[in-house]
């Protein structure tokens, strides 16, 4: 395996309320730098408010990092009106996206602080066929949108939204092809759901180009689960930690992707289980390039 090691750089913008807040972040060109020194090559593609792209471009250039697969969320569950919306701005993320040389993204649902599933994580609360069916379609107009601009998405089931369980995540996905659409499996997502994380990834391996590395306690998300706890009260419990400092076995898991993988292994510490952002993201380097 030849993957390349990214960060998405999150966990300098883990909030008090366990949620996360982007001001939080350092400006982009003192963060980018402690991404790099910390032990990155890669980060993910995410434009600086006040930045276009050859001002992007020219300073990673200037601090050492190439991009790994940006993110984009839909804020629409396929029936509330916004679709005409959601897709004209997939379509406009995926032209930047391009002009950056990339031709993958991440694609996951929006949620909101008191969003049904964000009250009840993890637990595929108010399932119903009929949303699921609306935000399948939903997610191919935006696959349509997004390949049209030589871009695909990469489908990521995320714990909090519609798309959060196993059966979520396999129903969309066996109902588009792989021409459309991809997988990107986040392994701690994934794991609090209850899904078998390493049979997904062996199953749908050939349709991965990245993956979002994320550890995690499963006691802290089983605790959650039977004490009733929402989202942020679980992840302020400790949920989220380091690569190799939690319950995952993430080299397992891995180690279902094809021998030839050469993709993205990207780092996620959605809040920090070492409370300097910087020293995390050291300790999360140093395990990666240990084990891959």
């Amino acid at each position: 395996m030849t993957a390349k090691i990214a960060l998405n750089p999150i966990q300098w913008m883990a909030s008090a309320d366990g949620w996360l807040d982007p001001s939080l972040a350092p400006a982009p060109k003192e963060l980018l730098t402690q991404i790099k020194r910390a032990g990155f090559d890669h980060v993910m593609s995410d434009v600086p408010a006040g930045f276009d792209v050859e001002r992007y471009r020219a300073l990673l250039d200037e601090v050492g990092l190439s991009l790994a697969p940006g993110y984009f969320p839909c804020r629409s569950d396929g029936r509330d009106g916004n679709e005409g919306t959601v897709v004209a701005t997939a379509a406009e993320v995926a032209r930047t996206q391009a002009r950056l040389g990339l031709t993958e993204i991440g694609l996951g649902l929006g949620m909101g602080k008191e969003a049904p599933r964000v009250l009840n994580p993890g637990q595929g609360h108010d399932a119903d066929p009929s949303r699921l069916e609306a935000v399948t379609e939903l997610i191919g107009r935006i696959c349509d949108a997004m390949v049209a601009e030589g871009v695909r998405p990469c489908l990521h089931p995320h714990v909090g939204t519609w798309v959060e369980t196993e059966e979520e995540g396999r129903a969309v996905l066996d109902a588009l092809p792989d021409s459309r659409l991809g997988f990107l499996p986040d392994t701690g997502h994934l794991a609090w759901a209850g899904a078998d994380v390493a049979r997904l990834v062996k199953d749908y391996a050939e349709r991965i180009p990245f993956v979002h590395v994320k550890d995690c306690r499963l006691s802290v998300a089983a605790e959650g689960r039977e004490k009733g706890w929402d989202y942020r009260r679980t992840v302020l419990a400790g949920l989220w930690v380091e690569p190799g400092r939690g319950e995952l076995d993430l080299t397992g898991i891995i180690g279902n992707l094809p021998e030839a993988f050469d993709g993205w292994l990207m780092v996620e510490v959605d809040r920090p289980d070492i409370a300097d952002p910087y020293e995390s993201a050291q300790a999360s380097a140093r395990w990666m390039h240990g084990a891959f």
